[in-house]
């Protein structure tokens, strides 16, 4: 049974609340002050806690503040007659699970309490991450499979030598993360220069790349150095290689050749010391042999080539991956959310990613940016928004009895409930269970 504690000045609220919440199966603690809810607060660790903004002695965002920086996990719902949105904004910076407004709608509270109670029982079980893993480094590549452990040895061959490196991968598997990885054991000292070559117009990327005198052409009303001046004897990262125009692919062959190039519109020869390692998410292979790659420049680059795995090859990094994304997130974030329900980390498991690790840090950000205390809160809405299930095409009704069935496990086959939180009258909840087979012990 889980603990409540309703804070209100307004009896008659707080009497009302009282009843109806200790009808839901809540143990039910009250108080009218801010004073006696911090007493109560600390004394009975409740698990939920509803707080009126406006109270006779100070603002319930006061204690709210108070609690999150003690480390309370209680799941908080602020209530308030203002409808000014800086109330709300304040709220949910303060660390509130939700906000609703007075009068008080006892089926909007029942919904937010349902998903709050959800949340509660999912702490059971847990995955914590405290601060006796390894600590975040920025150039960490995470995770404990085979490949990514390979991938681990090849960063390492790599940093032995300077020889010119490829690394293939699809869209969002870190080739970025690896080519800085290289570069920090190898010649951390030195510059580490990067270039996309798709995020830039071509009739521009040679300038990019080799720079430009004055006067070169129009426009050009200064000296412009490069990106291969400025790696000088560190790294030169070429993003997306492979979407390199034919004309750069031959001048940047005769610069890896030679170790030598020019300015656009100069004459002067320049001497180019670094080290390239390039990347791509296509076939190089495939368009070196169709002819849309210099098969030449393609065995030049790929001295040694890396190879990353998809996340969905390689599921058993997620849990680790999460911890080390978690702990990335929290310090940009200034946040500290570092348990995971074991039904989060399940559905993480469970989803393919085709966005790959980058898709994953996106979902965390999210779920830490919704999380007010310190556990992720990626309750059934969020993550259906956010990752869905990409299993297989399903029809609009298969979803529809997957949903009915899954809110009614959720709310014990209470069917008063489950008409709350699906937004249908009970003659119309009783005709979808009936079409789609759904039996329950009916209450």
């Amino acid at each position: 049974m889980e603990r409540i504690l309703i804070v209100d000045d307004d009896d008659a609220i707080r009497r009302t609340l009282e009843l109806h919440l200790s009808e839901q199966r809540f143990e039910v603690l009250s108080a009218d002050t801010l004073a006696k809810a911090r007493q109560v607060w600390q004394s009975a660790e409740p698990d939920l806690v509803v707080l009126d903004l406006k109270l006779p002695d100070g603002e319930g965002t006061t204690l709210l503040e108070e609690f999150m920086r003690a480390g309370s996990e209680a799941i908080v719902v602020m209530v308030t007659g203002h409808q000014d949105m800086d109330y709300a904004i304040r709220a949910m910076k303060a660390g509130a699970f939700n906000y609703i407004h007075k009068p008080l709608n006892i089926d909007e509270l029942d919904v937010v309490l349902l998903r709050a109670r959800q949340q509660i029982r999912g702490r059971s079980k847990v995955r914590t991450l405290e601060s006796d893993q390894e600590e975040f480094r920025p150039g960490k590549i995470a995770g404990q499979s085979k490949a990514i452990l390979e991938v681990h040895k090849q960063i390492g061959l790599a940093a032995k030598s300077r020889v010119n490196v490829l690394i293939a991968g699809e869209s969002g598997t870190g080739k970025e993360l690896v080519a800085r990885a290289i570069h920090l054991n190898s010649t951390p000292e030195e510059p580490f220069v990067a270039v996309n070559c798709s995020a830039i117009v071509p009739t521009l990327l040679e300038s990019e790349l080799f720079g430009h005198e004055r006067g070169a052409f129009t426009g050009a009303h200064q000296r412009k150095t490069g990106k291969l001046e400025l790696a000088g004897t560190g790294t030169l990262f070429l993003d997306e290689i492979g979407d390199l125009s034919s004309e750069l692919q031959s001048k940047l062959l005769r610069v890896v050749q030679e170790r030598t190039f020019e300015r656009v519109g100069g004459n002067q020869t320049l001497k180019f010391d670094a080290r390239i390692i390039a990347a791509t998410n296509r076939r190089l292979e495939e368009m070196a042999h169709q002819g849309k790659f210099r098969e030449d420049l393609y065995f030049r680059l790929k001295v040694l080539e890396i190879v990353l795995p998809p996340l969905r090859e390689r599921k058993a990094d997620i849990p680790n991956l999460v911890q080390h994304l978690l702990e990335k997130i929290n310090r940009d974030l200034h946040r500290h959310v570092t348990k995971v329900p074991d039904n989060v980390m399940e559905r993480l498991m469970r989803h393919d990613w085709p966005g790959n690790v980058r898709e994953l840090e996106n979902v965390l950000t999210q779920a830490v940016l919704r999380s007010p205390g310190q556990l992720v809160a990626l309750d059934f809405w969020s993550m259906n928004a956010v990752i869905g299930e990409k299993r297989e095409l399903k029809s609009l009704a298969e979803i529809e009895k997957e949903h009915i069935e899954w809110v009614l496990a959720e709310v014990g086959g209470h069917l008063g409930k489950a008409c709350e939180v699906l937004g249908i009258t009970r003659p119309t909840l009783r005709k979808k269970m009936e079409d789609y087979h759904i039996s329950v012990s009916l209450h």
